[in-house]
């Protein structure tokens, strides 16, 4: 299981949200390339990094940060938020970003994720599924979809996109712990072959070591690395 911490961000800085809201912001660090820099120095193998701006409006208002932390770290990157149109695909992926994470988009304009993966193929790619409770989240989990979870099961399938992340959004930030049954009954409906990777609420090595024995196959862990104990090996471990 891969481990990958998290850098949300907002004018620049890194910041974590409570349950997804804009209106319970902590910032930490205010260079997110020295969190960039030192998340690579502990061992992590992956970075996800989302544009909350971006999630909310859809405008891509933290890219030359994103530009910037690409060239700082020799990890491949995961970019969440505000990856709505064929430009935004196409400067992210000229940055050097590895994958693509689109939300939104998929929920909301099917079509359009198609001929991205007809034209770039489905591998940059990763789609996230935002569940509140029963509900699909979109537009920084600001809104219900309106699209029923086995419909994007049925998209991602058609897409042959490799890798889902699911947030349990009531989870997210609260440094309590996974929903496991979130996971588990996702796990359980998506075929063998995508790799589902789970964020919200985890924060201790036991909460990994539990979603690996499941079957999940890696996890974000946020909030929990920037105001834990810091012992990040033992997180990196329990992948």
């Amino acid at each position: 299981m891969i481990v990958i911490p998290a850098i949300d961000l907002i004018a620049g800085k890194c910041v974590r949200l409570y349950q997804g809201d804009f209106d319970q912001q902590t910032t930490y660090e205010p260079d997110p390339i020295d969190q960039a820099r030192e998340f690579q120095s502990a061992g992590f193998t992956r970075l996800h990094v989302v544009d909350l701006e971006g999630a909310r409006s859809g405008l891509g208002q933290n890219r030359q940060v994103i530009r910037r932390l690409v060239e700082a770290v020799d990890l491949p990157i995961q970019i969440g938020g505000g990856v709505r149109t064929s430009k935004d695909v196409l400067e992210l992926l000229e940055f050097g970003v590895r994958y693509l994470i689109l939300g939104t988009a998929a929920l909301t304009d099917p079509e359009r994720v198609s001929r991205w993966v007809e034209r770039w193929g489905p591998t940059p790619f990763m789609i996230s599924l935002d569940l509140k409770g029963e509900s699909l989240r979109s537009q920084g989990w600001v809104k219900r979809s309106g699209v029923e979870l086995a419909e994007a099961l049925d998209r991602i399938a058609g897409w042959e996109i490799p890798q889902v992340i699911c947030t349990d959004v009531e989870s997210d930030g609260t440094l309590k712990q996974p929903n496991y049954s979130t996971y588990e009954k996702l796990r359980a409906q998506l075929p063998g072959n995508i790799t589902l990777i789970a964020a919200g609420g985890i924060s201790r090595p036991e909460h990994v070591s539990r979603l690996k024995e499941m079957g999940v196959d890696g996890v974000v862990v946020g909030r929990a690395l920037y105001e834990g104990d810091r012992e990040w090996e033992k997180l990196i471990d329990a992948g």
